[in-house]
């Protein structure tokens, strides 16, 4: 590495953790860290842990014979990418609202910053850094509590009137005599509390997650294999919507269920590749997002790098 080299500051601001890094512009990662969030303490512990997790990487950066040019946040919420602004929306975050994160951030560190939505950041690293390599149009899915995700057009991020779009798993669906949203049925958590009801009486049923599920569905524990079924099929008839919408060419889902094994992608691919209209589904790949948790920092610190070069 060349001395004093060019680098950026990378943030994933999640509801139970930060994780921040010093990365090339190749995404390649020199450096990285994680802490609590302090979430449930106060609007000004979080922000006050963030400044200092940047001031840490800065040093760290300077160790490195690196300097930082600048830092992109990814948060959770309907962010106003233009203003660096906050406006609400974070149900990670108690107090998340109307929150000028970029000029506080920058005032406190003295590097321009650049803030966004946590899952646009997530898409973005896969998109530019992940397995799947670049492409110009990717729907990318985060499955957990929910669902989120992000919409790539033409190497663009999609964000809609207002900031407000790429709310992926929010459009209404009907199941089993309920209307709701698709990730009130699809998501992993979904997927727990409908095994918990299915399980009946069982030791322990509360620490349910969704590792259990998948060790049980090994075992060919019938009510794992059902609700695993019932999940994979949700989630398939959600993606084939997308890939009938947008025809991308490459669809990732990510989140902690997506490193469940290949059976798991396989199961909504089929799914997808049923429903989804033939001539806005051939030739599109479908596959588990590569970069884990380190997807969110790495495209942030690309998304700042990328404005900070177009702002010279």
């Amino acid at each position: 590495m060349s001395a004093q080299e060019a680098v950026s500051i990378g943030v994933d601001l999640g509801g139970t953790h930060i994780k921040y890094a010093v990365i090339r512009e190749q995404g390649h990662i020199v450096w990285e860290g994680s802490r609590p969030t302090r979430a449930g303490l106060s609007q000004e512990a979080v922000l006050e842990n963030i400044i200092s997790c940047v001031q840490e990487a800065k040093n760290e950066a300077s160790e490195a014979d690196c300097i930082p040019l600048c830092v992109g946040v990814g948060t959770p919420g309907l962010v106003d990418v233009e203003m660096g602004i906050v406006r609400g929306g974070a149900f990670q975050l108690p107090d998340w609202n109307n929150i000028a994160l970029r000029d506080i951030v920058s005032d406190a560190t003295g590097l321009p910053v650049f803030v966004d939505n946590d899952a646009n950041m997530m898409g973005l690293g896969e998109c530019e850094y992940g397995s799947a390599g670049k492409c110009r149009n990717m729907i990318f899915l985060t499955i957990g509590t929910g669902i989120g995700g992000a919409i790539i057009i033409n190497e663009e991020l999609y964000r809609g009137h207002n900031y407000a779009g790429s709310e992926l798993g929010c459009f209404m669906m009907s199941f089993e005599g309920k209307t709701a949203f698709w990730e009130d049925f699809a998501s992993t958590e979904a997927m727990i509390q409908r095994y918990r009801r299915k399980a009946g009486d069982i030791p322990d049923k509360e620490t349910i997650n969704g590792h259990y599920i998948f060790e049980k569905y090994r075992a060919n524990n019938p009510v794992a294999v059902d609700v695993i079924d019932e999940n994979t099929h949700l989630i398939g008839l959600g993606v084939a919507g997308y890939l009938n919408i947008f025809n991308p060419e490459m669809v990732v889902i990510g989140g902690g269920i997506s490193e469940a094994g290949d059976f798991y992608i396989d199961k909504i691919r089929k799914v997808a590749l049923k429903y989804a209209m033939k001539e806005c589904s051939e030739g599109v790949e479908i596959r588990a997002a590569s970069l884990g948790n380190k997807a969110g920092f790495l495209g942030a610190g690309y998304f700042a790098m990328k404005q900070f070069n177009l702002k010279k």
